[in-house]
């Protein structure tokens, strides 16, 4: 998987990912996922292969993105020289994911879409990130803001066993998306862990399976 050999070329970029268990979030096969209900800025809707110009400037945004077909799906993001500069989606299938996009000084000027079929990709501002209050589970990659100070994030990862384990990604930005703040997670096949969480942020997890976050503030923290 490109995106998780790249390292942190990759960021801001969305992993391979099935719309299984998605629905946890409020998408599905053929819906774009549901955020925090924040204005759409930008509706994109096709079908087949297209090369479609973003026109909500180089600011951080959430990118919703949902499949129809049966077929191949890839979506690359492209720079001001149209280059592509990461690969946000690789799947096969109906299909639907968030993705955090111009969070690190890599602006997005277009889209490249290859799909045998109708698509859907929807932009919305940083405010339609999901707040994570103690626990989140999500079945693909999404895009969450954690409103607290220092704490102790658990992460588990299922794995995609259909995808050689699958690969599991989770950065930190800052919570106008301004910056990288921190890698948390990077592994391929099943994985449960804990690490440290700076707070607040935003928490930009990409992933090919089903994956879970819970949070447990320090005890008498000054911060």
């Amino acid at each position: 998987m490109n995106w998780l050999r790249r390292g942190r070329v990759a960021r801001g970029t969305v992993a391979k990912v099935k719309a299984d268990g998605f629905a946890a979030v409020g998408g599905g096969p053929g819906r774009v996922p549901v955020g925090a209900g924040v204005p759409v800025l930008q509706r994109l809707a096709g079908d087949g292969s297209r090369v479609m110009e973003l026109t909500t400037s180089s600011a951080p945004v959430v990118v919703g993105i949902a499949h129809h077909g049966r077929g191949h799906f890839v979506v690359d993001a492209l720079d001001g020289r149209m280059r592509s500069g990461s690969q946000l989606v690789y799947t096969d299938g109906p299909f639907a994911c968030r993705a955090l996009v111009n969070a690190d000084d890599r602006p997005v000027r277009a889209l490249r879409i290859d799909a045998d079929g109708p698509w859907v990709v929807e932009v919305t501002g940083l405010d339609d990130a999901v707040v994570l209050q103690g626990h989140a589970e999500r079945g693909a990659s999404d895009v969450l803001r954690y409103e607290g100070g220092p704490a102790v994030a658990r992460l588990r990862y299922a794995g995609a066993p259909r995808s050689d384990g699958g690969c599991f990604l989770v950065d930190t930005f800052e919570p106008d998306g301004s910056g990288f703040l921190d890698e948390l997670a990077n592994h391929v096949g099943p994985w449960t862990g804990e690490v440290p969480l700076t707070g607040p942020c935003l928490i930009h997890a990409q992933s090919d399976g089903p994956w879970s976050i819970g949070v447990r503030p320090l005890a008498g923290q000054l911060y």
